[in-house]
């Protein structure tokens, strides 16, 4: 254990918000003395603190911070990725006024890589607000630039609506039968029908009409990826509330042109795989990864009322369009299977309640029934995060599902001890604190047969080998990320332990998780997941237990157009 570690508590909150320390400056003439704690934080050799000084000058909102921010991203220092991502957020922060417009199309123009896309995505935002849409669509039509610059001008439309992309799709669409191939095709078909979903009040129109008669036969077209018609198919269910998932073209066209009408059941219209059910929580997807809290504070007890809490199924998500079930030809008939899997959604009574005594016990045996339940067909990876976040030795890469591979799991689940305990943490220790960020972090970069090094979210290898679901239990805020160093303290840092909470005497130096595990990772954390997802279109569904902070996950979910779920009192 170690001997210098930090806390976020609601005492350095308050500490914060008294002090004054990091409140927006409204005044230009602060800019000097920002301008010199900037000049000193920067060279801290920890991100927590180049990140606090980036802050405390974007707080000033004066030219010259901006002029230093933006033309950092040149030439970032490590973690250089994360560096670039968190100058793109804070600028969108602090200058998303219209002053700013040109100075964040001349510093987007000057950086056109795959890697850039944040970049433009954010700008791009702040330009619609200001400009309108025609500029926007101009960059998703130019060949020229790079298909991934092109795809975040059609997001930032969808984030904010737009009256143009639908016409404009339903021309672009032409080029989908001779000229999109590859990683092109993948992201112009996905994004597509995100706009269909994103725009699903226009169901009924003519326009949104001429749009699904273009969309929806792709789905099952020879040259569309199985994981994007698994993404289209996802996007349709939500618009037309329909209870199954399909992916194949007819079912939705059913819906689209007479949308008052059943489907009638077809056996070849079948879901492209069985659900996967972990903790309650239903999917359907093909590479399952399983990112699992294994910090100290999972060895706290679960109550009897929090056993039978952990029974029910979550809350439904609301429907875009239409009623529940309007497309089910057997709506309104409650099947018996349908009513054991209401009570019982992930056969939980097949547990051992009776040796389930700790949240960790909640975890593996619900991970180890839905292991079980996995296909032939999909692939899974499980990662799981103390400290440090890495996935489990069985799982290195996406691994396909055979009866030894989820054994071997299963084995090495089953092997984890608790260690003892300390002054600190009584109950005893598995692996630390909670790097939640490098859970979700790695089920980005991990693939078949590994994981990617850099810029995952734009890395095309993941979008044909990588997640296409994600599922996240945690029991409280994380605590510490991949970041971690040593530094000076700033005079509100409370020295303690992370995950108690409990305070200790002041050290000079404390250990400093970057910004996704210490005092910014309700804004940073699911702002990165934004990022990792925005083109990659995961399900992110999150289990919280105990304390683990309802806003925090939800923020979480509500990016992976997920689900949540709740256990215990839960955070804030």
């Amino acid at each position: 254990m170690r001997k210098s570690i930090l806390t976020r508590t609601v005492v350095v909150a308050a500490m914060l918000a008294a002090m004054g320390s990091f409140a927006v400056v409204e005044s230009q003439d602060e800019w000097g003395p920002a301008k010199s704690a900037y000049d000193d934080y920067i060279k801290r050799p920890s991100l927590q603190m180049r990140t606090r000084g980036r802050i405390k000058l974007a707080e000033t909102r004066h030219p010259g911070a901006w002029d230093i921010l933006s033309k950092s991203y040149a030439k970032p220092e490590d973690p250089k990725d994360q560096v670039s991502y968190l100058l793109t957020t804070i600028c969108a922060q602090y200058f998303a006024d219209e002053d700013y417009v040109d100075k964040w199309a001349t510093w987007r123009n000057g950086f056109k890589k795959p890697q850039d896309a944040w970049l433009w995505y954010r700008s791009l935002l702040i330009h619609q607000d200001y400009r309108g849409e025609d500029d926007l669509i101009a960059v998703a039509s130019d060949s020229k630039n790079d298909v991934f610059l092109r795809t975040a001008a059609i997001e930032a439309l969808n984030t904010n609506g737009s009256e143009k992309l639908i016409p404009w799709w339903i021309t672009e669409l032409d080029k989908a039968e001779k000229e999109w191939k590859g990683i092109e095709r993948i992201l112009m078909l996905e994004a597509a029908a995100n706009t269909f979903l994103k725009e699903g009040h226009q169901l009924g129109t003519d326009d949104f009409r001429n749009f699904g008669l273009k969309l929806i036969p792709l789905i099952d077209h020879k040259l569309t990826d199985e994981r994007t018609k698994l993404i289209m198919g996802r996007c349709f269910k939500e618009v037309f509330s329909s209870p199954r998932l399909y992916v194949n073209k007819e079912p939705w066209l059913q819906m689209l042109l007479n949308p008052s009408a059943p489907v009638q059941p077809d056996p070849k219209y079948a879901p492209p795989t069985p659900p996967t059910r972990f903790v309650g929580v239903e999917a359907h997807g093909k590479r399952i990864v399983y990112v699992i809290d294994l910090s100290d504070s999972m060895l706290n007890p679960v109550s009897a009322r929090e056993k039978e809490e952990i029974k029910k199924p979550p809350a439904p998500k609301g429907p875009v369009t239409g009623e529940p079930g309007k497309h089910d030809p057997d709506a309104g008939k409650v099947k018996e299977d349908e009513k054991e899997a209401e009570k019982d959604p992930d056969l939980a009574d097949e547990l051992p309640w009776d040796k389930i005594r700790t949240r960790f016990d909640v975890a593996r045996e619900y991970l180890k029934l839905s292991l079980r339940s996995l296909q032939p067909d999909q692939h899974y990876c499980v990662i799981m995060f103390g400290t440090t976040a890495e996935p489990a030795r069985s799982t290195r890469g996406l691994t396909p599902v055979t009866p030894a591979a989820i054994n071997a799991t299963i084995k090495e689940l089953d092997g984890i001890r608790a260690g003892p305990g300390t002054a600190t943490r009584k109950l005893g220790t598995l692996r630390g604190d909670t790097n939640l960020h490098g859970g979700i972090h790695r089920a980005f970069k991990v693939k078949k047969g590994g994981m990617v090094k850099e810029y995952e979210y734009v890395d095309a290898s993941t979008f044909t080998e990588g997640a296409d679901t994600v599922f996240i239990l945690s029991d409280g805020d994380p605590t510490d990320d991949d970041w971690a160093i040593n530094d000076k303290r700033d005079p509100w840092d409370q020295t303690g332990d992370p995950e108690t909470r409990i305070k200790a005497p002041d050290q000079d130096v404390l250990r400093f998780p970057g910004p996704y595990g210490y005092m910014y990772q309700s804004t940073y954390l699911p702002d990165d997941v934004r990022r990792l997802n925005l083109f990659r279109r995961c399900e992110i569904h999150c289990i919280g237990i105990g304390e683990a902070s309802q806003s925090l996950l939800s923020a979480i979910a509500r990016w992976g157009n997920g689900q949540v779920k709740f256990v215990g009192a839960g955070g804030g």
